[in-house]
């Protein structure tokens, strides 16, 4: 399993916050954690590696989640 590095996680360029719709954090995987009573040493390198990508797997259809969400938005 390929280690971890925080920079994998960064983008090439920077990004306005305001042009961001969806982000998931190292911070949020830790609260997370804390809620579900894992202590913050169980959350290895590997862990956020397996972390990543459970949750690149989950959004593989993002697009269809917006086209919904973008369809639901402009019925209101």
């Amino acid at each position: 399993m390929p280690k971890f590095n925080a920079g994998d996680w960064l983008l090439p360029e920077v990004i306005p916050v305001a042009d961001i719709i969806f982000r998931i954090t190292r911070d949020d995987v830790m609260q997370c954690a804390e809620r579900l009573g894992i202590p913050e040493e169980a959350i290895t390198d590997d862990v956020l590696y397996q972390i990543k990508k459970g949750v690149e797997f989950g959004l593989e259809c993002w697009s269809e989640v917006v086209e919904e969400a973008l369809n639901m938005a402009l019925k209101g």
